[in-house]
Order: structure tokens, then C-alpha cells, then sequence
């Protein structure tokens, strides 16, 4: 209700407000703002429980939903209690986005390769070094360093994206320039102020609110098609006039189909069988596309996801940026699953769109990223924009 009155307080004379008896209709649904406030109180009990040896401080969270293809948000929690604290998380709270950031590296890296098609390939066979690395960058070190320092040597992009690996991930945003990934989220996707282009922000070190974060996965939802968010769909005074209606605009292609549809895939394995596959053994069973975030220091957790149907951000943090000590795995998927899980109840389940006409698939072997032969003992059908899929058949095994 506070995020509504602040957007009809930039359109309307407070007066007016007040005194004109207008009936606002608003995307909320009860039933789920309901579902989201319960899963975000639960979960931040949880988490309470699993910290109190160390702290005694309240934890705080935040929730919003959409969905996708309106915008229309369906639920939003800004915090643990509205009693307690009127600060709206979800839009006033700038936190680093860590690694729900990474997707958009990738999505990065697949578009350089549509814009510049003298540069090799990238797709989500590639393989780079997940290994110790030191990146220059206007004549400063930057020395990431991986979850548990735990380093994977060659992966593909698919690999290193589902296991959230920091150092692949930096090798990627270097390979296209620091400066395409800083340009495709402050210019391409249009999200909040402008980010500086330097190795760190690969792993999301720049601030951002949850509903920008969630403004930008919904483009990866409508499939590179940017559908802002809205709140308000109709207002009409005492009379019942219509003083204004919502009415959808046609959504701005920001980023390529395919380009989209590739990350999306890549982040459906990473509830499948990556540092999300959690979601399944907390019964979590719709197709889903999502990312862990877990930044510095454990200060803030996060879980971004989607179904065709609905996308949903959780964060939990403090207030004052001390660090929470669990990881977006421990603290942010599990509020995301109860509450999607819920909202989801006796829905029949929606596919994901079919692959774009540029999309071929090949069969290769996971490790090299190359084409399976028979001696592969692990392969997958991996997704390829047409003319970028390997030629050269793989030689180890």
C-alpha cells in the first residue's frame, strides 16, 4: 500500500488524495501477499534459529512476486514486520546482488557474440579455467576467490554457472570486456543507476534493490522482452469515472530471444543439479530457472527463480550489513521454495516456451564441452544458437 500511495503521490495533488474518494485497484493478490508473508516469517524464524549461538539481532528479509508476462506484482513483503519497521526492503534496501548477478555475464557474453561476430563463439559449452586467477584491471589486482576456495579446473559455462563458480565467471567477463557487461545492465536492460565497468562487479559488487533484481530476471523470463513492473491497473472516483486504466504497453526487446533462452536454460540446471538442487529435496518439483546469491562475507542471501508463471526474489540480511554467516542456499532458497510452492499449489504445471528458431541442440560430452562420441561416459543435449555448436569431436575419452 506504501509502495501504491508514493507512486499515486508523483501523479496526483495530495489533496486530492484525500479528499477526492478515489478507488484504487492494485495487481496485489491477497491470497498470495498472504502465502508471501507467511513463507517470509517462517523462514526468517528459521534462520533466527540457526544464527542465535552467534547473535541475538533480528535478521530481516524481504519478498516480492510478479508475474512475468503482465508485470503485474502479486505480492510483496518489505520486511518482518510492518508494526516494527515501516522500511520497505524490496524497494528502498540497495544491497550487492552477488551471484544472482552471474546470469547476467553470461547473458552478456551471449550477446557480444550476436554483436560481434568476429570474436569466437561463446555458448554454454565453452569451457574455461576455473582455477586461482589474478585479473588487472587500470593497474589494480583483483583476486577472487571460489565458495570454500574449492576450484573445478575446466568447466563449461553451463558447469560453471550452476555451481556458482566466481573465478570462471570473471574469466568470462574478461574474455567480452568489462564494459559490454556493465553496459548490458545499466543500458541494454535499463536497471537503476549506472555500474562501473571492473572485474568485481562479474560477482555483483555493486548495489542494487530486490525489485530492480527482479525487473531484470523478468526480462530473462518474457525471453529478452522488458515488462516493468505494475501496481496500479486502475483508478476511477467516487462517480466510478475511469481516471486512468493500466493498460499493457508493448513490451521493449531488450536483449536477443536466443540469448535469453540460453541463460534461462543454463539456470534451470541450476536447480536441477546445481548449488539450488536443494529446492528438490525440499519438494520443490516444477521446471524452474533461478540463481543462489551469497555475497562478502556472508553479509546478505539471496535466491532469484522463476517459473512461466511466476518469478519471485527473496533476501535476508540485517539492516546494518553484518554479515547473516549462511549462504543464499541456507537462508534465501528455502523461504522462495515455501512460498512458490504454495502459490503454485493446484496449478496445472506450465512448460517453458519452446527453444526460438535459432536454436539447435547437439550432443556433448559434459567435460570438454565437445561433441560426444561413444566412449563419453557423461553427455547432455546442450542448447546452441545455430553455427556457434562444436564441429570437433571429443578427444578424451
Amino acid at each position: 500500500v506504501d509502495l501504491v500511495g508514493a507512486q499515486l503521490a508523483a501523479r496526483y495533488e495530495a489533496k486530492d488524495l484525500t479528499t477526492q474518494n478515489l478507488s484504487i485497484y492494485t495487481t496485489l493478490d491477497l491470497h498470495l501477499q498472504g502465502l508471501a508473508q507467511q513463507a517470509l516469517e517462517r523462514g526468517l524464524e528459521r534462520v533466527q534459529e540457526l544464527i542465535k549461538k552467534r547473535t541475538t539481532a533480528q535478521v530481516q528479509g524481504s519478498l516480492i512476486a510478479i508475474e512475468p508476462a503482465s508485470g503485474k506484482v502479486v505480492a510483496l513483503v518489505g520486511g518482518r514486520s510492518y508494526g516494527r519497521s515501516q522500511y520497505n526492503r524490496v524497494i528502498q534496501s540497495r544491497r550487492q546482488p552477488g551471484s544472482t548477478f552471474k546470469p547476467f555475464v553470461y547473458l552478456a557474453a551471449f550477446e557480444a557474440t550476436f554483436d560481434d561476430p568476429s570474436l569466437p563463439p561463446i555458448t554454454p559449452a565453452t569451457v574455461v579455467e576455473d582455477a586461482p586467477a589474478v585479473f588487472f584491471y587500470e593497474d589494480k589486482e583483483y583476486i577472487p576467490t571460489n565458495y570454500e576456495d574449492t576450484y573445478h579446473g575446466m568447466v563449461t559455462l553451463r558447469r560453471a554457472l550452476a555451481m556458482s563458480m566466481n573465478v570462471a565467471t570473471v574469466k568470462v567477463a574478461e574474455m567480452i570486456g568489462y564494459d559490454k557487461v556493465a553496459s548490458l545492465w545499466s543500458k541494454k536492460l535499463g536497471i537503476g543507476a549506472p555500474i562501473q565497468p571492473y572485474p568485481a562487479i562479474a560477482l555483483g559488487s555493486f548495489e542494487a534493490t530486490p525489485y530492480e533484481l527482479a525487473t531484470a530476471y523478468n526480462v530473462l523470463a518474457n525471453g529478452g522482452l522488458k515488462v516493468e513492473p505494475v501496481t496500479i491497473l486502475q483508478v476511477a472516483d467516487e462517480r466510478s469515472r475511469v481516471l486512468e486504466q493500466h493498460h499493457a504497453a508493448v513490451p521493449e526487446r531488450v536483449v536477443r530471444e536466443e540469448a535469453a533462452f540460453l541463460v534461462t536454460d543454463m539456470l534451470r540446471s541450476v536447480l536441477n543439479e546445481g548449488t539450488a538442487a536443494g529446492a528438490r529435496g525440499l519438494g520443490f518439483t516444477a521446471d524452474a530457472a533461478g540463481k543462489t546469491g551469497t555475497t562478502n562475507d556472508y553479509r546478505d542471501a539471496w535466491f532469484a527463480g522463476f517459473t512461466p508463471d511466476l518469478l519471485c526474489v527473496v533476501w535476508v540480511g540485517f539492516d546494518d550489513n553484518t554479515p547473516v554467516g549462511l549462504s543464499g542456499t541456507r537462508a534465501a532458497l528455502p523461504i522462495w521454495v515455501d512460498f512458490m510452492k504454495a502459490a503454485l499449489e493446484g496449478r496445472p504445471p506450465t512448460e517453458f516456451p519452446p527453444p526460438p528458431e535459432g536454436i539447435v541442440f547437439v550432443e556433448i560430452d559434459r567435460d570438454t564441452g565437445l561433441l560426444a562420441r561413444p566412449g563419453c561416459p557423461k553427455t547432455r543435449t546442450e542448447a546452441f544458437v545455430a553455427g556457434t555448436e562444436p564441429r570437433e569431436p571429443c578427444g578424451a575419452h
